[in-house]
């Protein structure tokens, strides 16, 4: 049996006196096992108790300046949570208050693609942590939508018209003449994700067919080109970096990029590191356990490995016994501002190939790849989810971590 909630509309709930004599109107949400929810309605103006006579559609008297308005604002409220019952009670789910809040706060149009997507970003699910890069991608697909149809209602999303946003996109100017395929398919995976959300939770489409438009309708991504490493040559030079005084953040984010190939971590990674993540274990020394930001997959790191780690751990940690975090907040810069730092000191090492916040990740996967980590080790330490990234489904904990790379030695090499 599914919940249905009853909804009744309230005059002065708090039954209070003021001395205006006026006074506001909730809608009242009652779901069984629950405690009753009241959500007030936003008015022109507030209503007395002569104004108000409680008759459905004719809540207010036409005695009142704004009775037209406000019982039209009230049968609207009604009608939402009307529609939403019927849109769960259709899919055979119960109606939750975190359901209704949401629709109660939704900005715009329910039934339109772009409004819900705006809202999407605005209001994210609660189980969704991005961090900010991945919600820029996000507007920025919105964007796109919008340019290509401003108003995009459910029942209009067929594979004909997800196929002519795939062409939109594709037919797009990048920097380099059209636009990237990689950029593409972000905003392609972007799209996904909030129709199906729109589809399994709010019951606007048929999961089933959306799974049918994205599979039979696909944008291809050509296989990365080699190189998105650094050799250990290249390492080993940005290592050997000398610094003035006034060029103290190239050689902070030096470091901080070091960090990021001694341990796999992205930049957002770094700056949610704490202080309770790092261990020591008594023969080999640091190691990290904690988990990455972006899928909070546990990784375990063996900063014992690389003998530079500690020194940044210990020129760049938080010295606050009440911050939690490893590393001091103000280190940290915009990524994009980062990766230009990257770039200047690839310059300066002589470094042709293209560096940024994800090659030190690169670096460090295929270092280890190299000098003959087992692979069930190497997905332990890079947090990955899938076993087609490295094929994680294996019990690894740190013992395990030791003896997979205790035939590997980067301290000899230096970097």
């Amino acid at each position: 049996m599914i919940r249905v909630p009853t909804i009744s509309v309230r005059h002065n709930w708090r039954k209070s006196t003021n001395s205006s004599g006026l006074y506001g109107i909730s809608i009242r949400v009652y779901l069984s096992g629950e405690a009753p929810r009241l959500y007030p309605i936003k008015l022109p103006a507030k209503v007395s108790t002569e104004q108000w006579q409680g008759k459905e559609n004719h809540w207010v008297k036409n005695n009142h300046p704004f009775f037209f308005e406000i019982n039209c604002k009230i049968a609207e409220t009604i009608n939402k949570l009307n529609d939403l019952v019927k849109r769960f009670y259709a899919q055979n789910k119960p109606v939750t208050f975190y359901a209704i809040d949401k629709e109660l706060m939704f900005r715009g149009e329910r039934n339109i693609l772009n409004d819900y997507f705006k809202n999407y970003i605005r209001r994210p699910p609660e189980t969704v942590r991005l961090d900010d890069v991945t919600w820029e991608k996000y507007n920025a697909c919105l964007l796109h939508l919008n340019n290509f149809q401003s108003r995009i209602s459910f029942s209009e999303i067929d594979e004909t018209l997800i196929a002519r946003f795939k062409n939109y996109l594709s037919n797009l100017k990048g920097r380099k003449g059209k636009m990237d395929p990689a950029t593409i398919k972000s905003y392609w995976d972007k799209l996904k994700v909030v129709l199906t959300y729109a589809a399994k939770k709010d019951h606007f489409l048929d999961p089933i067919e959306i799974e049918r438009y994205f599979e039979e309708i696909k944008v291809s991504v050509p296989k990365k080109k080699e190189g998105q490493h650094l050799e250990i040559e290249e390492v080993q030079r940005l290592r050997k970096l000398v610094f003035e005084e006034k060029d103290f953040s190239l050689q902070r984010d030096r470091d901080l990029f070091l960090f990021q190939v001694y341990t796999g971590l992205y930049y957002n990674d770094l700056q949610i590191l704490r202080k309770d993540q790092l261990f020591n274990d008594i023969e080999q020394g640091d190691y990290i356990i904690g988990e990455r930001d972006k899928n909070n997959n546990p990784t375990i790191i063996p900063l014992f490995k690389f003998p530079y780690a500690a020194e940044i751990i210990e020129k760049y940690r938080d010295k606050n016994p009440e911050n939690p975090l490893l590393f001091r907040k103000k280190l940290f810069i915009e990524v994009q501002a980062y990766n230009r730092n990257l770039k200047l000191l690839a310059r300066q090492s002589g470094i042709v190939r293209k560096m940024s916040n994800k090659t030190g990740r690169h670096t460090n996967a295929q270092m280890w790849i190299r000098y003959g980590a087992e692979r069930p080790v190497l997905s332990k330490m890079m947090g990955h989810e899938k076993e087609q990234t490295t094929e994680n489904y294996y019990k690894v904990g740190l013992r395990e971590v030791i003896e997979g790379t205790k035939k590997i030695d980067f301290a000899r090499i230096d970097i």
